[in-house]
């Protein structure tokens, strides 16, 4: 991959004022709310970590604590409550302690209020796929709660297959294609409103048996900013979508981004972390054609080949199978690598049935001809 050019002069000069005006809006926010004598209190919000039998790999982000807004109708308290998601206040430079697998460990949060946690273990990964547990805290600063459970995903030895999704478009209808007809959905809809994707729910259900605890590892890549992960996981819970360790974007502004990284980077960075961390594991890729999934998983395809076991796509405006995407499915075929392209994800069972996944690793690098168009 060719390497990002520095930013110019006049970028980094608008990424400084920017950054700069952020922090002063931050700094009088906390005098105007100490001023209103606001419960100071911190609210520790920790994403889904996943480990091997090496390293535990964990992030979340310290905010200031505020009193859940009212639940009401009407698309103006539903847009001011989402409004309130994104109007999140990040805290930097609190201590925050993890502790499991016999181990404490301390990370500071940066700019944007977030930390992470690289962890070495030496646990063996479990016979069946499972959530283990770490607690984190906030040792010098008041929280919410004194300490919070967070989910650990183990893969475990009984397969070698994972599943690394996309969100927007490909689990959760969100018209995100095009803005401008659908913001109501987007901006104003709470995670009992959405509608799932026509079949993602049966699909998902068939591959993890159980959403709550899934058979293999589920992993979710997007470019949906990390103030929408709560919303995500009630949406997940409310129609059967097994969980799994999300790897978001951040669209926050620090000293090193001042957006993040481009779409196409980001989902792709990602994905190679996946794969990179279980080396002995192949990967089902599911995504839409609405966002460039196809040319993200084509590149996958490429770096990785056989560790692909297989691309599923929901085709958002019946062109999948057409244009320059259409060359890539069909390259992706060409590698080996069988493909579903459909409208919902219903037709997509069959294809799996025939992936046998309950298959040693050995039988799963066999080549599988690729499906039919339904």
């Amino acid at each position: 991959m060719n390497s990002p050019k520095p930013p110019s002069p006049f970028r980094r000069f608008l990424h400084a004022a920017v950054a700069d005006f952020e922090r002063d809006v931050d700094r009088i926010e906390d005098l105007l709310s100490a001023g209103e004598h606001a419960d100071r209190k911190v609210r520790i919000l920790a994403y889904a970590g996943y480990r091997n039998g090496e390293e535990l790999r964990l992030k979340g982000r310290i905010v200031r604590y505020k009193a859940p807004l009212d639940a009401r109708e009407g698309t103006w308290s539903r847009l001011r409550a989402m409004m309130e998601i994104y109007n999140s206040h990040e805290l930097p430079g609190v201590v925050v302690r993890l502790e499991g697998y016999g181990h404490t460990a301390e990370a500071i949060t940066d700019e944007e209020g977030y930390f992470n946690f690289t962890l070495p273990v030496n646990a063996p990964l479990p016979g069946a796929t499972g959530w283990e547990r770490v607690t984190i805290s906030t040792p010098a600063v008041e929280a919410q709660k004194p300490s919070v459970e967070v989910p650990v995903i183990v893969p475990g030895r009984d397969n070698n297959w994972g599943i690394i999704s996309d969100i927007d478009d490909t689990v959760i209808e969100t018209g995100a294609t095009d803005f401008l007809k659908n913001w109501r959905r987007v901006l104003a809809e709470r995670p009992a409103d959405r509608l799932a994707v026509p079949g993602a729910s049966t699909l998902y259900k068939m591959i993890a048996r159980d959403h709550v605890a899934p058979a293999r590892p589920f992993f979710y890549v997007s470019s949906s900013p990390w103030n929408l992960y709560g919303f995500i996981t009630e949406f997940m819970e409310l129609n059967a979508i097994p969980h799994g360790p999300m790897f978001l974007k951040d669209y926050g502004i620090d000293s090193n981004q001042l957006v993040g990284k481009g779409h196409d980077e980001h989902k792709l960075a990602a994905i190679e972390t996946v794969l990179a961390f279980y080396p002995d594991m192949r990967f089902l890729l599911i995504g839409d054609n609405g966002q460039r999934d196809v040319t993200i998983y084509a590149k996958v395809v490429e770096h990785f080949g056989p560790r692909v076991a297989a691309v599923f796509i929901r085709d958002v405006d019946g062109t999948c199978r057409s244009g320059p995407e259409g060359a890539l499915l069909a390259g992706i075929e060409a590698a080996g690598v069988p493909t579903f392209c459909g409208a919902g994800f219903a037709d997509a069972v069959e294809v799996v049935k025939r992936l046998d996944l309950d298959r040693p690793l050995e039988a799963a690098k066999a080549v599988i001809a690729p499906a039919a168009d339904p």
